[in-house]
């Protein structure tokens, strides 16, 4: 029997594996990734409707027409948007999307706001949770990462197991063996976040204050056992000279040893567990000497699962000594150090203490805090809209009834105010008057803002430049792609479909 057209489905097969196979070629700055996987660098052209995505490579002749249905996501730009938005206010809608942008007007239907992606849009007031004209709160020193710059990694030296750290199982253990096979980079930036792939810290001066206010979010896999790091010198002191002829202490001729305060110098370490988490205090004697001491808490049991991902707050004063840590939105343990605050430096570090483990970092902010341990943050009410001040304690309720000359109008219930917008963190909208938005159709996409943001949407046509879409909550509108980082086709809730440090 012949096979006639043999020699060209070998020389397909032959060529779609070498295009699999390669390295980027300069100019192919985007991924494309698959559901089953696989990946392939190139460029992205556009999308003549929802259904097909048009893809080239600098080392094919002819552009390549993929399905959507088979797409799980493409990175832009290696995961970072060409343009970046110029407001970190947003709004949130009740289908989890965050539309950057500032608010120009409010009435009983509509929600109104200048985007720099989008221009002007309207949000059915209905479909709108939150308006957060200055998310932050208080002075931001740090928001991040969006790159690799100021980051920096750190040699921990041959550090004895953490007295708290869980035994990794033997299969963890082979597993991760496997894996390390090939050396991997200790940390990997990718789309706006660091994936860890081993044990080594990585840190950034993120300029501290005496009142500091840190959030982030960390996923993880293969059993959470993570380091966070604060208030951190970096830095040990140098050892006193001996007098001539004399040895030196013991401790000293000892001090290679390990240690948290070797690494990170004087400095506050928190350690999480999926069950429970543990604070450190780390100096230095007179001596020079090293010392790492463990602070005592009434409660710090935590409820996390074996994989997952959380937003963490530390909420930290050297004035009054007091650390307290939050994880969504949850309090979980506040700590005082009875020697006084030991954490003299400016620096944030991160670290997995689980050699099989690894950790995803993102959406860290850094910023000044009042030193109120109780604020609003999480406050909601279904009668009524909440609006939060920067200063994270003040509140007032009521309902908004407009914004005039960058003020929001409040109707309380014993007063009318005017809050001006530079003084309001966030305003909650009563439960009550929220109306869920429809399910994505099986033609959406999710697009991710650079720094952060996220529209889901169906895409009517595209370039490579911009997007013509559809919203279920605004309808039509024409989206500038310079901005985007990622658009998602596949959507997911789980943690491991969502890992994805090759961008």
């Amino acid at each position: 029997m012949r096979f006639p057209h043999l020699p060209c489905a070998v020389l397909w097969f032959a060529t779609t594996a070498l295009i699999f196979a390669e390295a980027p070629a300069e100019g192919d700055t985007d991924l494309l990734r698959f559901t089953n996987g696989d990946s392939l660098h190139g460029r992205f052209n556009g999308m003549e409707d929802a259904s097909v995505v048009e893809w080239s490579r600098s080392n094919i002749r002819n552009p390549l027409i993929l399905g959507t249905a088979k797409l799980r996501r493409i990175a832009l730009n290696g995961g970072r948007g060409i343009k970046s938005l110029d407001t970190p206010s947003f709004v949130a809608l009740t289908n989890g999307d965050r539309i950057p942008g500032r608010v120009t007007a409010v009435d009983g239907e509509t929600v109104t706001l200048e985007t720099s992606f989008a221009g002007t849009l309207a949000l059915p007031r209905k479909h709108v949770t939150t308006i957060a004209p200055n998310p932050h709160g208080g002075a931001v020193h740090y928001i991040g990462p969006f790159s690799e710059e100021g980051w920096e990694l750190l040699e921990s030296g041959d550090a004895d197991p953490d007295p708290g750290e869980e035994p990794a199982e033997e299969d963890d253990l082979k597993k991760a063996d496997a894996d390390d096979a090939e050396p991997a980079r200790p940390w990997v930036f990718s789309g706006g976040a660091w994936y860890s792939n081993a044990q080594v810290p990585i840190a950034i001066d993120a300029h501290l204050p005496d009142k500091a206010r840190i959030r982030f979010r960390m996923a993880w896999r293969n059993r959470l056992s993570a380091v966070i790091a604060f208030h951190a010198t970096l830095e040990t002191p140098d050892p006193p000279e001996p007098e001539e002829g004399a040895k030196a202490p013991a401790q000293l001729r000892e001090r290679q040893g390990n240690g948290f305060a070797q690494t990170y110098g004087e400095s506050y370490v928190l350690n999480v567990y999926s069950s429970y988490a543990m604070l450190y205090r780390c100096s230095f004697d007179k001596e020079g000497a090293p010392q790492m001491d463990r602070l005592s808490a009434n409660s710090a049991n935590v409820r996390l699962s074996e994989v997952g991902e959380a937003d963490f707050e530390l909420r930290c004063d050297r004035t009054s000594n007091n650390i307290s840590l939050y994880i969504d939105g949850r309090f979980v343990s506040q700590w005082e150090d009875p020697n006084g605050y030991s954490g003299t430096g400016t620096h944030l570090a991160f670290a997995s203490q689980n050699s099989p483990g690894r950790l995803r970092i993102s959406d860290v902010v850094a910023s000044s805090w009042n030193g109120m341990l109780d604020s609003a943050r999480s406050m909601e009410s279904t009668e009524r809209d909440v609006v939060l001040l920067t200063n994270g304690t003040d509140r007032f309720s009521g309902e908004i009834a407009g914004l005039e000359n960058d003020k929001f109008l409040l109707n309380g219930t014993f007063a009318e105010m005017r809050l001006p917008v530079a003084e309001i963190e966030e305003i909650r909208f009563a439960r009550k008057s929220r109306v869920k938005l429809p399910e994505a159709s099986g033609q959406a996409i999710r697009i991710l803002l650079q720094p952060a943001g996220r529209l889901t949407v169906e895409p009517v046509k595209s370039t490579r430049a911009s997007m013509s879409a559809r919203s279920a909550a605004f309808g039509d509108f024409a989206l500038d792609l310079g901005y985007a980082s990622l658009l998602e086709f596949s959507f997911s809730d789980s943690i491991l479909d969502d890992w994805d440090e090759d961008f």
